[in-house]
């Protein structure tokens, strides 16, 4: 009877060690699972994190693409209205004595506006900017400075309506950049506007006062008498 205790103690301890061994295998097993699980579930949230923003990100773009279309539907209508309407006739803005210096004095405003962009480089904001200034800077300010300092006759030969007056202002112009182109002197207004060629060209705007020279020389010449009659016709009372 007591052998017969012993071996079914022995098989009992014997089952209670296995259960106890696959309990421990089985818990680990489950342990793994539920960390690969809990892994799965993070990775699948950071990818449907992930495609929510690309989702975002393509109707972003979808909205931006909407908005370049109409853009450029927008666009090809203002271009297609501007190709249908008229094409303007120029019209003779600026006039003395019958001849027509609209182009002419366009382009003398257009120098006037790169002398000012040129200048405006040379200021202490941009040296602060851009590094310190250069050692060819007081020439240079000097020179484009200098190749306006006649634009005041022109100015006021324009306004005064003087044929002559306007004729001595370009004669000066002409003088002056040709001076400037020729000059090798310590201040070197040829070094100057050479290195500025780009920025400040002297060749278009040269053209330009030799040409309201040209139709000054051209041009008829209002005598003393016609002049008088015309303040005489303009002094008459209208009826």
């Amino acid at each position: 009877m007591s052998v017969l205790l012993i071996i079914l103690m022995s098989i009992l301890g014997l089952w209670a060690v296995l259960a106890t061994g696959l309990a421990l295998v089985w818990g680990k097993h489950l342990r793994l699972e539920r960390q690969g699980h809990g892994e799965t579930q993070e990775r699948n949230a950071r990818y449907r994190a992930a495609l929510k923003r690309s989702e975002q990100k393509a109707a972003d773009i979808a909205a931006q693409f909407e908005a370049l279309q109409r853009d450029h539907l927008d666009l090809q209508q203002a271009i297609e209205t501007r190709e249908q309407e008229p094409v303007e006739r120029p019209v003779p803005m600026v006039m003395i004595d019958s001849l027509d210096l609209s182009g002419e004095i366009g382009t003398l405003f257009e120098h006037v506006a790169r002398v000012a962009t040129a200048v405006r480089s040379y200021s202490a904001y941009t040296r602060g900017k851009y590094g310190p200034e250069s050692d060819k800077a007081r020439y240079d300010l000097l020179w484009l400075a200098d190749c306006l300092h006649t634009y005041d006759r022109v100015g006021r030969a324009l306004a005064g309506g003087s044929q002559r007056a306007l004729s001595e202002a370009c004669g000066e112009l002409l003088s002056m950049y040709d001076m400037y182109l020729k000059d090798d002197s310590g201040y070197d207004s040829r070094d100057t506007f050479r290195r500025l060629s780009e920025r400040v060209p002297l060749a278009g705007v040269i053209d330009a006062v030799r040409a309201i020279n040209m139709k000054i020389q051209v041009a008829p010449t209002v005598t003393a008498g016609a002049l008088e009659r015309r303040q005489q016709a303009d002094a008459l009372p209208v009826v």
